[in-house]
């Protein structure tokens, strides 16, 4: 076990070159007036119900995009002091790029993420919510209502922190950039959003021309065995559906083969789900780095895991105390599977001439979409041979029976490799994991981790090689735990007022020169 301590390795830092500016707009966050202002506009943000649904038509054609012109105008008037200040461009009608130019044009400039849509709600459960999804209910403690959380918050924080650093004049040395796209839940196949603002960013600054990104992620501190945990994640998995059609003859069912078509699906489903790509572990996986932070500086730490660190995090002892004693975390180490959707058959009497299933996979970094796509043909290949079927995957043709008696049909939507991980010993992931520390406190155990989940970032990937994702606040705000895309979506005051002071602190050391910052 090394003998560095975890103090040793991510310092808690402070604003050194405007620490009294910090000072100052601190005590500012810190009032009660300030915290009602801020709950009031996540309020006014949730009342308007700027809702992205996956079968949504083009912008121009369907009128559900409309809403969002209400809340373009609505940012206009609550953060005027920032069109007036910052330089505004208006992508597609409802995304916003806003440019802080900074002092020194030599500085790479910092980029925040967020994103202005929410999932919609349900119409069978609209009643089980306890407030109005779109009221935007505050109680004083808690912003109720879809988008409170994701991503309306980070929405809200971020522009209210610039609004209180140009407040008092403030010049970032740094260009600071402010993306919003308005299309992350859905909407597009390819986004109108985030998609087009990274290519014009990417236009401006060059590959690799952004020095940081941050977007929105899980709450960000959480507590697990016994220690807390800042945990941004460094990386994302990537994403996969596939949709397995089985077509056969129809006909009457009072003459049925062995298996209709929709046995055969049955059969097909029943090999995928008992034959998962399998879960692997290595020293740079970034799913396994909170694990390890937590084997050196946790001593309620369980002993057997402890010791697999402290011999070989590529020993086969951690994988299967991760898969038998931690099967919660199983999901960071491997590709998984979802069956999700399943359709077929007409009527009862009637043999069903075509079902089909749709698999969601999440992948983990060291897999891809082809090998999980070949994964698919070399389950299935054999078995289709054995029922005589016809196998057609991913646009090729695999096996053609001379007698077929029916066809396997494998085609694939949103296929996205694993992100690329952000180098986690970089001096700016250092900086990052010492302002974390310097906020929330030397206790803090800060580690990156991977996200499950896909953000906006995946458009971004080409603009810097360090991105972060973290909503910058405790989830034991919240005793439910998350809200998001379910019902009762809230967001805690006090998880709101973190988030505030982790912009505030964040953006002013990282816009400064790159000299020395801070002080310790």
């Amino acid at each position: 076990m090394p003998s560095t301590t975890h103090e040793e390795l991510h310092q808690s830092l402070y604003p050194r070159k405007h620490k009294g500016i910090f000072s100052s707009l601190s005590q500012t966050v810190n009032r009660p007036e300030y915290e009602e202002k801020i709950a009031q506009r996540l309020s006014e943000a949730v009342k308007i119900p700027t809702v992205v649904g996956d079968g949504m038509g083009h912008m121009g054609e369907d009128p559900e995009w409309e809403i969002f012109y209400s809340f373009s105008q609505w940012l206009k008037n609550t953060f005027a002091l920032i069109y007036e200040h910052l330089t505004h461009t208006t992508v597609n009608e409802h995304a916003h790029l806003f440019t802080w130019q900074g002092t020194d044009q030599s500085l790479k400039p910092l980029l925040l993420m967020a994103h202005t849509d929410v999932v919609p709600v349900s119409g069978s459960c609209t009643d089980t919510w306890t407030y109005e999804p779109f009221s935007g209910h505050y109680d004083g403690k808690y912003i109720w209502g879809r988008g409170s959380e994701d991503d309306k918050s980070n929405v809200v924080v971020i522009l209210s922190v610039i609004e209180l650093l140009l407040g008092i004049d403030f010049k970032p040395a740094r260009t600071i950039i402010v993306a919003l796209g308005f299309d992350e839940e859905g909407g597009a196949e390819k986004s109108y959003g985030a998609r087009c603002l990274a290519e014009i960013i990417l236009q401006r600054y060059g590959r690799n021309g952004v020095e940081l990104i941050f977007d929105e992620g899980m709450p960000g501190l959480e507590t697990r065995f016994g220690r807390e945990f800042a945990l941004p994640a460094n990386s994302e998995k990537g994403y996969l559906d596939v949709i397995m059609r089985i077509n056969t003859p129809g006909g009457h069912s009072q003459e049925p083969p062995a298996h209709t078509g929709i046995g055969l699906l049955a059969q097909a489903i029943h090999i995928i789900e008992d034959n998962p790509l399998p879960p692997k572990v290595s020293a740079d996986s970034p799913a396994v780095a909170w694990l390890r932070d937590a084997a050196l500086y946790d001593k309620a730490f369980p002993d057997t895991l402890r010791s697999a660190f402290k011999e070989n995090i590529d020993s086969s002892e951690i994988l299967s105390c991760i898969t038998t004693q931690f099967k919660e975390l199983r999901g960071l180490i491997q590709t998984t599977t979802a069956v999700t959707i399943v359709h077929g058959g007409d009527k009862v009497n009637s043999l069903p001439e075509s079902a089909y299933a749709m698999v969601n996979h999440r992948i983990a970094p060291h897999d891809s979409v082809r090998i999980l796509k070949d994964h698919y043909i070399s389950l299935l290949a054999p078995w289709a041979k054995k029922h005589q079927l016809a196998v057609h995957a991913f646009g090729e043709n695999i096996s053609q029976p001379e007698s077929a008696l029916g066809t396997l049909t494998l085609t694939s939507d949103y296929d996205l490799d694993p992100s690329p991980i952000s180098d986690p010993t970089d001096p700016r992931f250092e900086l990052l994991a010492g302002t974390i520390r310097g906020i929330f406190g030397d206790h803090i155990v800060v580690s990156p981790t991977i996200l499950l989940g896909n953000t906006d970032t995946r458009y971004y990937w080409d603009l810097a090689t360090q991105i972060y994702r973290m909503s910058p606040w405790r989830a034991s705000h919240d005793p439910r735990g998350t809200r998001m895309h379910t019902v009762d979506e809230r967001m805690p005051i006090d998880g709101l007022m973190e988030g505030a002071t982790d912009n505030l602190k964040t953006s002013i050391p990282f816009s400064e020169s790159p000299s020395r910052l801070f002080s310790s």
